[in-house]
């Protein structure tokens, strides 16, 4: 099916009661249903070493939807994605420098370590004739191909077969194994990085907040001298808070996202900004702003 506005081109998304487009006349709309420029002055192609030294390349697209800008960064000769999204109105540069760094980062680290030519190991990962075992800390993206109904993961790129994957955990056996499910848009795992338990329990959350504070106030007042150091320290609170929105209760995170608002709110300070840039942080946690 061909795009309704440039004829030339294959429409690849269907607008209700409006019509089919291909995604630069999609955009081109969206951008002016929502009152924005639309960004076009942006790398299509980009290159990126791993950290063995192979170049992997990109093919970046943008897609504005309403209340979104999706930005995205898909490997052209194997299975690498990346994803970063921002508000429409916001500064569009700003999502493009993150989603580079993004695969900087996803690229700095990998999951399969790659196996002598000397041993033959039966639970090994085998990739074109060779042999891949899992590291203990990794991450990899679900994917399902509807037509031939199979399952896989994409680990550093390449499909893995779930009965591969499986028979290298039995390097493993016997331990345990903790998962987390989390979204393409969020931060990907890197060199030096590990999944840390987190307690996302709303009464804990709220005491680490108070002591937080506690470090930085002299009888409920913060000074501007301090005031820096503590907006430093309680974003790491915002993103307690922003786990238990994302994987506990929504509702329970909107109410201790208020108990935080209206405890900065009540803060005595001689700053000009505290605590806006909390409040607003907060607010896009618990989806208000």
């Amino acid at each position: 099916m061909k795009c309704n506005k440039f004829k030339s081109s294959e429409a690849t998304i269907h607008v209700a009661n409006v019509g089919e487009f291909c995604l630069d006349c999609h955009n081109n709309f969206m951008a002016e249903l929502i009152g924005i420029n639309k960004t076009s002055d942006f790398s299509k192609i980009i290159s990126v070493y791993d950290v063995e030294g192979i170049v992997h390349e990109f093919e970046i697209s943008n897609m504005i939807i309403p209340g979104f800008s999706v930005w995205k960064a898909e490997e052209m000769e194997s299975a690498y994605q990346f994803e970063v999204l921002t508000k429409p109105e916001e500064n569009q540069a700003d999502a493009i420098q993150k989603l580079h760094e993004k695969i900087l980062t996803g690229l700095g680290y990998k999951t399969l370590a790659h196996m002598s030519d000397n041993y033959f190991v039966n639970n090994a990962i085998r990739i074109s004739k060779e042999g891949y075992s899992l590291n203990s800390v990794g991450t990899c993206r679900i994917e399902h191909a509807e037509e031939e109904n199979t399952f896989s993961l994409v680990i550093d790129g390449k499909n893995i077969s779930l009965h591969d994957f499986g028979q290298a955990l039995t390097a493993f056996e016997g331990f345990n194994m903790d998962f987390q499910i989390r979204d393409l848009s969020d931060e990907v795992l890197g060199k030096d990085m590990v999944l840390a338990q987190v307690v996302i329990n709303p009464d804990v959350i709220i005491e680490h907040f108070e002591r937080t504070l506690g470090w930085f106030l002299e009888r409920d007042f913060l000074s501007y001298k301090r005031a820096s150091a503590c907006v430093e320290a309680l974003v790491e609170r915002v993103d307690e808070l922003e786990l238990l929105y994302k994987y506990g209760s929504l509702d329970k995170a909107a109410q201790v996202g208020e108990i935080m608002k209206r405890r900065l709110i009540s803060i005595d300070n001689d700053t000009d900004d505290f605590p806006e840039y909390l409040l607003n942080m907060i607010d896009q946690v618990i989806g208000i702003a």
